[in-house]
């Protein structure tokens, strides 16, 4: 990633994950997304727990001020074919009072993780036009919202729920990636680090099982936004089209049960279209931008929940 030549900005030192340097990426925090607090607990979680790779946070100082912060959850992935080392690219903060920090801090972070095989993420506006336009990140498409109304709905028997993952989905994510140029791989270490260790989240696991073993789980919590009550499918896999429908189903199922008024999921696949359509749901609501680093890739080929942001 170059920055483009014509560019003349102040230059910051560059660092790298610091636990000791916590108070002041909180306090950076804060100032950055108009006073919102984020724990120590949660800042340690992202960097030292992942069980894929750890410490991805690139920093920028002037002296001993922090300038700006950008923190990668890398992950198992299948990019064309290819087993590879992926991440997002999440929370990222400049002080406004530093001219060119953003435009530093996402180049030193591709030179920081050269041995990561693509970083993707889904910036806000602000973040959207510096990485289009400046550092020349490739716009691939808009993830929005699958959403269903909350109804009655009959459930299938076979999902119940469950409290920790198992070696079954990484089989299940390797099949399909047969199908998908991009897809996280499942691992469950990864798994239950992402969702059932994640601190201050209480997300709920339910999985499809049979006599023959496991097919597929989708993991949801509840959102309340506008004070309407939502069901979030934050992710979602199975071993085949139907066994996808009866999780969808058991979602607006779970969504009537909980006194929800919508489900929300993410589901880049084209493979699954017709399936979401079938089980009541409507594309389109809230497009989030998604870019990818250097590359490209085809979104409605991509395999991509919200499990892939940093987000939800």
């Amino acid at each position: 990633m170059k920055l483009k030549k014509y560019m003349r900005l102040p230059q910051y030192e560059v660092g790298k994950y610091q636990k000791e340097s916590l108070g002041q990426v909180q306090a950076l925090f804060s100032q950055a997304f108009g006073g919102r607090k984020i724990s120590v607990r949660m800042l340690k979680w992202q960097m030292e727990d992942n069980p894929c790779l750890q410490n991805r946070a690139t920093t920028l100082w002037r002296e001993d001020t922090l300038v700006a912060y950008n923190a990668l959850t890398p992950s198992y992935a299948v990019l064309d074919g290819r087993e590879v080392v992926a991440a997002v690219s999440g929370t990222t903060m400049a002080d406004v009072h530093f001219p060119g920090a953003s435009l530093q801090l996402f180049t030193e972070c591709a030179k920081q993780n050269r041995d990561i095989s693509i970083i993707y993420g889904f910036p806000n506006h602000n973040s959207y036009g510096i990485t289009v336009k400046y550092l020349d990140h490739h716009y691939v498409g808009d993830v929005s919202f699958w959403m269903a109304q909350a109804v009655r709905t009959e459930a299938s028997d076979k999902i119940k729920e469950f409290f920790s993952f198992s070696d079954e989905y990484e089989g299940i994510s390797k099949e399909l990636s047969k199908e998908h140029e991009f897809i996280k791989i499942r691992k469950s270490a990864f798994l239950n680090w992402r969702f059932f260790l994640k601190p201050e989240f209480e997300y709920r696991g339910f999985e499809f099982v049979d006599e023959k073993g496991k097919h597929g789980y989708i993991v949801a919590d509840i959102y309340v936004e506008n004070e309407v009550k939502q069901l979030q499918v934050v992710d979602i896999i199975a071993d085949s089209p139907n066994v996808m429908k009866q999780l969808l189903l058991y979602s607006i199922h779970l969504a009537y049960q909980w006194s929800c008024e919508v489900v929300k999921l993410w589901l880049t696949s084209e493979k699954y279209e017709d399936v979401l359509i079938e089980s009541g749901f409507v594309y389109g609501e809230h497009p989030f931008a998604m870019t990818v680093w250097n590359q490209d890739i085809n979104i409605k080929k991509s395999y991509i929940t919200m499990a892939d942001s940093d987000i939800f």
